[in-house]
């Protein structure tokens, strides 16, 4: 299920998320983002309270975060950093900063970027070698034919080759011996 731009396999973890997703529409609507201190306040609250644990939520607290410690308003005031818990679902229960958590995905994106240039990079060797196999499946095809047409030829034509020269020479020596017979004979007649 996909919240947020964000892929949950679990259920309970997709119904949390929608549930978050559905609070930060309510505390956008109740935040006036034009006051730094509210904004300030309703972060403070919301990390103390640790309302929001889905990615979905923390995603929304690093936004917040980020334009606190970008108002030039709140210059010089502490503003904490997230936690994050992992659960049973995540997995150790242990706490760890959001920031650990950005830099773990920032990995995971890079990883799937690496991923997605080695399958693309994949599919573009398979797609050379297709055409590189056309392309001799092709060459090989022209040459059958021309060999081919080349022994059609060879075997169509009068003159002696390398396939029909005995043959030729038999024939043309009978067509000799015939001539010179008949020659013989005209001539044994002429002198009788």
């Amino acid at each position: 299920m996909v919240i947020d731009g964000f892929v949950f396999t679990q259920e309970i973890a997709a119904k949390k998320a929608r549930k978050e997703a559905e609070g930060i529409q309510y505390v956008k609507s109740k935040v006036d983002m034009e006051n730094p201190q509210m904004v300030l306040q309703m972060y403070q609250k919301l990390l103390k309270e640790r309302v929001f644990e889905t990615p979905v939520g923390l995603a929304y607290m690093k936004e917040l975060q980020n334009y606190l410690v970008q108002n030039p308003a709140l210059q010089g005031a502490k503003i904490e950093p997230i936690v994050l818990i992992k659960t049973s679902e995540g997995g150790m229960g242990q706490e760890e900063s959001i920031e650990w958590y950005a830099k773990n995905l920032e990995e995971i994106k890079q990883k799937e970027r690496v991923a997605n240039f080695r399958k693309r990079r994949a599919e573009e060797k398979l797609e050379q070698m297709k055409k590189r196999l056309w392309a001799s499946l092709l060459f090989c095809l022209f040459l059958f034919i021309v060999a081919t047409g080349m022994v059609v030829i060879t075997m169509m034509d009068n003159h002696p080759n390398i396939l029909n020269y005995e043959n030729k020479l038999i024939q043309k020596y009978e067509t000799w011996e015939k001539d010179l017979e008949q020659r013989e004979l005209n001539l044994k007649e002429q002198q009788e």
